[in-house]
């Protein structure tokens, strides 16, 4: 019997099972709702023989006036109230007895009736059912029953009507009329008693013209499967329905039988399974080896207690390169590992450790041999296989192939030697931070730099080492670094000031880098410093040359600028003498303006500059430079906007050092101006409400070999640049009155520079 066939048994039995459930369930079902409806039909019975002797009680007094009519057609009014008073006596729910000496009305009881039928021509009545009675009663010449018809002051009325035939076949005298109370009818039969367990309704089934088909009760009654009886009627009969109040339910034995039955079919169907499970399950186990065997991309071997393969699968011959069944047989040392090697005399005392004791499943990685004698490292699991009596019968062995592991792993080894080597060896200083810029790494030449040790610096924040202006330039760039590693920012190059171990200071020009995982965050950030010392040591002798030279040219300047006012006090001048006096006048007010930019550029670099803030138009500023520059626009034909982000307006205030702002936006304008290549574009952008935003763009790119360093001191696009103090003097500007400036080449053709300052 196959798989299949096991699985199918236990289901066909549990169908077989839930099948007889459900019949019992059936059977048991029906032999309730037999039993309920037989109790429904001897209430119901009761109920009818009730209305029928209400009903014939009523139509009795109907009969006795039409046989007395018949004896006495000139009875008065007066004999007919008496004898309708005698008839009705003890009778309940009639509401006129009347006669119709040729079917008009001519005698009523009780009298307060009279006013409405007396002298009612009962064929031509306005009420369609009284018509219809008439009409009945004339053809069929026989007493008919109407059903209950609505009234206007009660719930309504059931009619009866006969023919009165005169004595000797002397034709009709007319007809008699009873009208008789339905809810008093129905309540005499018991129809309106309380019946919380049984619910009873009454209709006509074909009524009449005029008649309802609906007479006692709800009617949704008969689409439950009611119980029915007829209850006979003269000129038709009604019907009668009956159900219980909850509807016909479920048999109280349903419960028991389906818990119980179904607990015993799962009971069957469970224990048929857990037979033929265990009778299967020698044939899973060999198929879902076999399948293992054919789809396992791993070396398996079964080794005998001397050592000899007894059982290898395909993967493993065609990795090693033999046949089928060729390994069979053959002893794994000497086959595929070989006899001489470590791994081949390891294995074999391995071999006799598992034959003392066979609980011991060594794990080991070890070179083997293919046919074609290519060498492979092979990962080794192994298990012991015992016999019934707890024996060792043999070994199971899985090798999984790591030899391109093995070799990456050589690989990083040697890398991870060199770049040791390198780093332990470089006289430049290299260090790693993680995410917190705490030190990770710190080479060698550092400790040699500084005599600072590494064990000293290894988790302490690297701003701890730094100068204060320095550890305020590194915190913003490391910030940059993080937020925007995907922007084009991917490394910069700083000018730091480290402490030493000695109090001293060290100058290192950083170049500083983001480090990336697999999904592009920043993990750290990798740096590389190089001593510049001496060079900052003479940047700053140079500076301080040229301040003091900067000092001693303002005195004589005080003599160029106020000597022109003097000479031309003397008189006598000739136009041409005047205005030469007021170009050398100019040009000493000029240098004494770019003496004293250049000593507020010094303070700005030590921290000692004063803001004195006012309030100006920046449109105004843009524009008063737009006009110095217009020489310059003309001869290059370069088109100038100015523009203001969303909104139109005159003016655009901000709160500002005048002279240094005016210098930030000049610097930077000539700058875009003379960059843009001839007939070019120069746009200006103002935006923001906090936070004072303009963005200068121009078409041309700035170099790749300066973007990193756009902003540092005396770098220049090229020959015929200038000093390169203008983007550096701006970016001071900007920082000294508390914003930055961000260079934006993300775009190609164009150069983009934004001043952020608060407002």
């Amino acid at each position: 019997m196959t798989k299949q066939q096991f699985q199918l048994v236990p289901l066909a039995v549990a169908l077989i099972l839930a099948a007889g459930l459900v019949a019992g369930l059936f059977v048991d079902q029906q032999n309730f709702e037999q039993k309920s409806r037989l109790a429904a039909l001897g209430r119901l019975t009761a109920v009818r023989s009730g209305l029928e002797n209400a009903l014939l009680t009523r139509l009795n007094v109907l009969k006795a006036l039409t046989t007395y009519a018949r004896l006495k057609p000139d009875l008065d009014a007066r004999s007919f109230a008496t004898l309708a008073e005698g008839l009705t006596a003890g009778v309940d729910g009639i509401r006129l007895a009347a006669l119709a000496r040729k079917n008009v009305v001519s005698h009523t009881f009780p009298p307060e009736a009279s006013a409405r039928w007396m002298h009612r021509e009962l064929p031509a009545d306005g009420r369609e059912a009284v018509r219809a009675l008439a009409a009945r009663v004339q053809r069929t010449r026989q007493l008919r029953v109407a059903a209950p018809l609505p009234s206007p002051d009660s719930a309504g009325t059931i009619l009866a009507a006969a023919p009165v035939f005169l004595e000797g076949g002397r034709g009709d005298w007319g007809l008699a009329l009873l009208v008789i109370d339905a809810p008093t009818l129905f309540r005499e039969a018991g129809l309106t008693n309380p019946l919380p367990d049984l619910r009873i309704a009454l209709r006509v089934p074909s009524p009449a013209a005029g008649e309802r088909s609906e007479l006692f009760g709800p009617q949704s009654v008969f689409d439950q499967r009611p119980v029915l009886l007829p209850v006979p009627a003269p000129g038709g009969g009604w019907q009668a329905a009956a159900v219980p109040a909850g509807g016909w339910g479920l048999s109280p034995n349903r419960p028991i039988i389906l818990y119980g039955g179904g607990g015993a079919a799962l009971l069957v169907a469970g224990l048929v399974f857990a037979t033929l499970s265990q009778l299967s399950g020698r044939l899973r186990e060999r198929d879902e080896f076999r399948r293992l065997m054919a789809h396992a991309r791993s070396i398996v071997l079964r080794l005998n207690a001397e050592g000899a393969i007894t059982y290898c699968n395909e993967y493993a011959e065609t990795f090693y390169g033999y046949g089928p069944g060729e390994l069979t047989g053959r002893p794994l040392v000497g086959t595929l590992v070989p006899p001489g090697s470590p791994a081949g005399e390891a294995l074999g005392r391995r071999l006799g450790r598992l034959l003392e004791n066979p609980s011991a499943i060594p794990f080991r990685e070890f070179l083997t041999l293919r046919r074609s004698g290519e060498a492979v490292w092979i990962a080794w699991t192994h298990e012991p296989v015992l016999d019934a009596s707890g024996r060792l019968a043999g070994i199971l062995s899985v090798g999984t192939d790591i030899t391109d592991r093995k070799f990456m792993e050589e690989a990083l080894r040697r890398r991870e030697r060199q770049y040791r080597l390198l780093a332990e060896n470089v006289t430049d200083v290299i260090f790693g931070l993680d995410a917190d810029l705490r030190y990770t790494f710190a080479s060698p030449s550092d400790e040699v730099a500084r005599g600072v040790r590494r064990t000293e610096v290894l988790g302490r924040p690297l701003a701890d080492s730094l100068k204060p202006a320095s550890r305020v330039r590194f915190l913003d760039t490391a910030e940059r670094l993080r937020e925007q590693p995907d922007q084009g920012m991917r490394s910069a190059i700083l000018d730091l000031e480290f402490l030493c171990a000695d109090g001293s200071t060290l100058w290192l020009e950083t170049r500083l880098g983001p480090m990336l995982n697999d999904g592009g965050q920043v993990i750290g950030i990798l740096g590389v410093g190089r001593d510049i010392t001496d060079r900052k040591l003479a940047e700053a002798l140079r500076e301080d040359v040229e301040r003091m030279a900067r000092h001693d040219l303002k005195t004589p300047l005080g003599a160029v600028i106020g000597l022109p006012e003097e000479i031309r006090r003397m008189g006598g001048l000739t136009p041409d003498q005047d205005r030469l006096l007021d170009i050398v006048g100019k040009a000493g007010r000029d240098m004494l303006r770019h003496i004293n930019s250049s000593l507020s550029l010094h303070k700005m670099e030590q921290g000692d500059y004063r803001l004195e803030l006012e309030t100006v138009d920046v449109l105004a500023v843009l524009e008063e430079i737009r006009a110095e520059s217009l020489s310059l626009i003309r001869d290059k034909g370069v088109s100038l906007g100015i523009e203001i982000a969303g909104i139109e307006k005159d003016r655009f205030p901000a709160r500002v050092d005048p002279p240094l702002f005016r210098s930030l936006l000049g610097n930077l304008m000539r700058n875009a101006l003379i960059a843009s290549p001839d007939g070019g574009t120069v746009t200006v952008t103002l935006a923001g409400d906090k936070v004072l935003s303009i963005t200068i763009r121009n078409q041309g790119e700035v170099p790749h070999a300066i973007r990193d360093t756009f902003f540092g001191k005396y770098v220049t696009a090229g020959r015929n640049s200038g000093t390169g103090l203008g983007t550096y003097s701006a970016r001071l500007i900007a920082r000294t009155h508390g914003g930055d400036i961000l260079l934006d080449a993300s775009q190609p053709g164009s150069t983009g520079v934004t001043v952020i300052l608060p407002r």
